[in-house]
């Protein structure tokens, strides 16, 4: 059997120690415990500020030391805006909810990156069991400019304002409204349907999302608002057929709230 050399013992316990070192170095700090990518968008707010069409890019990080980072990234800032602040809130896609967790950010125009420490076990259950969203927040849209949901991808927003010169045939009447429609991709939609200014000898019944173009009627499709008590409250719907699923992403259709007098339709707004 060939010996070794005491050189040649030498040189390998020294390549030993150096690729324990280089495994050591790779050791650049606590591992991920589940990472985001998250799109963040202004008509994902809700309701969707008026008139903005920003979105943007948020990375979200939760650690093995019970941090957080982030990386927030906006497109298309309005010049007289200036970004104010980010959390992390409560909430499924069709609600406006509390905070959970603050990320107390610097912003470098429309961008900042920073790291939240000292998680509680509580807000990293939240995080990783409950629905939450990511909200950007700027001076003109102190209640969010951009926000995304954590848990579920959103594949279709829209507000839509209802209005009884939109009936077929038009309805005179001093109401007003607006459909707010979240669809996520797992076909669950939310709603949330408020009607304003409703005459006093008048009672909302039911809201719907009827097939047809502008200027046709169609029979209800997908039912949003059951009675009086569904207006102005998010409604979580079953998850829609395929169907439907695919009416409501391509085919021309509308939302229509109906009342006692107005029975076949006392506002309603075209979604395409």
């Amino acid at each position: 059997m060939k010996r070794l050399l005491p050189a040649q013992v030498a040189g390998m316990l020294l390549l030993a120690a150096v690729f324990q070192s280089c495994e050591h170095d790779k050791d650049d700090g606590p591992s991920t415990v589940k990472k985001w990518n998250v799109d963040i968008k202004a008509i994902y707010e809700v309701p969707a500020p008026a008139g903005r069409n920003e979105e943007g890019e948020a990375t979200i990080e939760l650690l093995a030391d019970n941090s957080l980072k982030f990386d927030l990234h906006i497109h298309n800032l309005s010049a007289s805006d200036n970004l104010t602040n980010a959390h992390i809130h409560n909430g499924n896609a069709g609600t406006s909810g509390g905070i959970l967790i603050p990320f107390n950010p610097t912003f470098n125009g429309a961008r900042s990156s920073g790291r939240v420490t000292g998680l509680r076990q509580g807000q990293i259950d939240s995080l990783l069991g409950y629905p939450v969203y990511v909200n950007v927040h700027s001076k003109e849209a102190p209640a969010g400019l951009v926000r995304g949901q954590l848990d579920k991808k959103i594949v279709y927003a829209q507000d839509i304002i209802l209005l009884g010169t939109n009936e077929v045939p038009p309805v005179t009447t001093t109401a007003t409204g607006k459909a707010i429609l979240r669809l996520t991709g797992d076909k669950v939609l939310y709603s949330v349907v408020t009607v304003s200014d409703l005459e006093s000898n008048d009672t909302l019944t039911a809201a719907h999302i009827h097939p047809g173009a502008t200027g046709t009627n169609g029979s209800p499709l997908i039912f949003l608002c059951n009675n009086l008590s569904d207006f102005g409250v998010v409604k979580v719907s079953a998850p829609l057929t395929d169907a439907n699923y695919n009416q409501l992403l391509n085919d021309p259709m509308y939302v229509n709230a109906h009342s006692r007098r107005h029975g076949p339709g006392l506002v309603r707004g075209q979604i395409r």
